[in-house]
């Protein structure tokens, strides 16, 4: 996954061979899951978190659910922070959460709940939903049983490690078979190592006694479709067991309950014939998760029950699609498209649907731009030169009844001022005049201003990999280069045997124009004749190095509409000296003899003879 980040002021990193010191100042550009996923990480920063182990020797009685409606529920639970890194199971929000985003390593997290008492022989089903952030932040974990609230009493496994990467809720049910009298403990041990990962999340956790033998067995067929238009309404369907837990034939039927999250009976189904199909549906669930819950019972008893969850009702929406922002002249036009499926992947009235629309540098501190937008597309007159040059992402979220959807990030670009011609960097004290932007494979591919110079200054810029064979990109800020009738660009460079240094024109990161240099062990001076592109309203230059062991070195880059090649350009009276070259390219002093270039402070160039 690339990332962007900007050098501010100055930019003091390490490379190969070099000695430099980090800069605080560079700030990385996110890709839109990490935006979710910074966004995440401040909230949880501002919560507080329980850091160490709690023990709890609650018990409680069976049947029993827990759905973490009530945050004093969690004080029954024992926690254990096994790895001591203060990121553990936590209460958030109406479920029972691991959360990885401050963790230094693989988590080793438990959460046990309270007691049960439980007979040797008899089986007993236990039932539970996990989810994770989203489909690309897996989440590790296994569920034991054990006799003690303690990670080394967990001996009897409910749930094999299992990797969970998505963001609807998974139903587990699991039938287990105690194998001696005594009090035991339901234990969920987190043991995420992946750097994606966020947040796991567990709720509706059931522990009840199993079905007898003779009891009925389970629902088969079971379905719940909820209304297709967004309506609260659902249909449950099942047809009616025909066969008892111990596999034989059943004679008949008491009844079949059917409950919506766990303990609110909805319909009873009195004296069903077994293997009959059977549907009710249900016309006050809420508008979100709904969890059903079937139970056939006879003459023995209680039988096997069977769960199904789903969203029934309007969605809250889907991050907007194709989210893109272009110039048009100072305005920047931010457009995109409306999901018709929403976050959980049901019907979303795209016809109600505003938007609400931000803008961000880092992904995290949001700048809101307008509010309740009915249409798909939007304009912010100006933007695009207005203020100092900066990074810039649209975050668009849609909204309908049902809620406030998930957020949507555009493309990014640049917006501000642009420089105007002549435009020079010469790193000078190993200090940048403008800011520039870096685009890596990897967040330790380097920029570094350095000593090794070639114009005398004191400063250069040197570009590394992590790695041989890596690509760095190094972006100047955005220049205005309209209708120029000559575009040029100077710099000096060094640039190993064993990597590749291109440069040319880029506009907002996509690349207009890009040669290839030759190597070279020397300083070496590049002359790039660019006039071709001055239909662009502004560029930037972009040196791209695809890495050898060594870095590369540039210095003295100056793009120009006036090329240093001209004997005279004619310049006002009042306008003074503000550097001298000699006709090689290199900075030279006021006192220089011989042929000298001087750039004045209108911005021409003269050639002339001192003697």
């Amino acid at each position: 996954m690339e990332k962007f980040s900007f050098l501010v002021m100055s930019l003091f990193l390490s490379t190969a061979g070099i000695t430099a010191s980090a800069d605080d100042a560079v700030t990385v550009l996110k890709t839109p899951a990490e935006y979710r996923k910074s966004v995440e990480a401040a909230h949880h920063a501002r919560k507080g978190h329980v850091g160490v182990t709690r023990v709890s020797d609650a018990t409680v009685a069976l049947p029993w659910v827990e759905n973490f409606d009530d945050e004093s529920s969690f004080d029954a639970f024992t926690i254990i922070d096994a790895n001591d890194d203060f990121c553990t199971w936590e209460y958030s929000d109406g479920v029972a959460q691991y959360c990885c985003i401050f963790a230094d390593g693989p988590a080793d997290d438990w959460l046990i709940t309270p007691g049960f008492e439980m007979i040797g022989g008899k089986k007993y089903q236990i039932s539970f939903r996990a989810n994770s952030f989203d489909e690309s932040s897996p989440e590790e974990f296994s569920a034991w049983l054990g006799t003690a609230p303690e990670a080394e009493a967990m001996t009897i496994e409910v749930v094999e490690t299992t990797v969970v990467a998505q963001d609807n809720a998974i139903d587990f049910d699991v039938t287990v078979e105690i194998p001696e009298d005594g009090v035991y403990y339901l234990g969920f041990h987190c043991t995420t190592s992946s750097e994606d990962a966020l947040n796991f999340d567990l709720d509706d956790i059931c522990v009840k006694e199993g079905a007898v033998a003779a009891a009925p067995g389970a629902v088969t067929g079971f379905t719940v479709v909820p209304d297709p238009e967004g309506e609260l309404r659902a249909t449950v369907s099942f047809t009616t067991p025909v066969v008892a837990t111990d596999g034989s034939a059943l004679s008949s039927l008491v009844k079949v309950d059917i409950y919506r999250d766990d303990t609110n009976l909805i319909k009873t189904f009195d004296n069903p014939e077994p293997g009959t199909l059977l549907t009710y549906v249900d016309e006050t669930p809420v508008n979100g998760d709904n969890r059903y819950t079937v139970i056939p019972y006879n003459e023995a008893g209680e039988g096997k029950a069977s769960y199904f969850s789903l969203f029934v009702g309007e969605d809250v929406p889907n991050a907007p699609q194709n989210i893109v922002q272009k110039v048009d002249g100072t305005d920047i036009v931010i457009s995109w498209e409306p999901d018709p499926v929403g976050w959980n992947n049901h019907y979303v009235n795209v016809a109600k649907m505003n938007y609400d629309i931000w803008e961000t540098a880092d992904g995290i501190n949001l700048v809101e731009v307008a509010k309740g937008v009915s249409a798909t597309s939007y304009r912010v007159e100006g933007r695009a030169e207005q203020g100092e040059q900066m990074q810039n992402t649209y975050v668009v979220r849609g909204n309908t009844g049902a809620g406030n959807g998930t957020r949507g990030y555009s493309n990014t670009i640049i917006v501000g001022q642009s420089k105007g011609l002549p435009y020079q960097e010469s790193f000078a004290g190993k200090k940048l005049s403008s800011k520039w932007f870096k685009k890596s494979d990897d967040r330790n591919d380097e920029a570094a201003l350095v000593d090794t110079d070639f114009d005398g200054d004191g400063g250069a810029i040197a570009l590394a990999g992590h790695k041989p064979g890596c690509t760095i990109d190094f972006f100047s800020s955005k220049v205005w280069i309209k209708n120029e009738a000559k575009l040029q660009l100077s710099f000096w460079y060094i640039s190993p045997a064993d990597a590749t240094l291109s440069v040319g024109l880029s506009k907002d990161f996509e690349d207009v124009k890009v040669i290839t240099l030759e190597p070279t062990e020397e300083w070496k001076q590049m002359l790039v004749d660019l006039s071709e592109f001055t239909d662009n309203e502004y560029a930037q230059i972009i040196f791209r190095y695809q890495a050898g062991v060594e870095p590369c070195i540039i210095d003295n880059i100056l793009l120009t509409a006036t090329p240093l090649g001209i004997n005279v350009i004619d310049s006002a009276d009042e306008a003074g000296v503000v550097q001298c070259y000699g006709v090689d390219g290199r900075r030279v002093s006021d006192n220089s003899r011989g042929i000298v270039i001087e750039r004045r402070s209108d911005g021409t160039y003269t050639k002339r003879a001192v003697r």
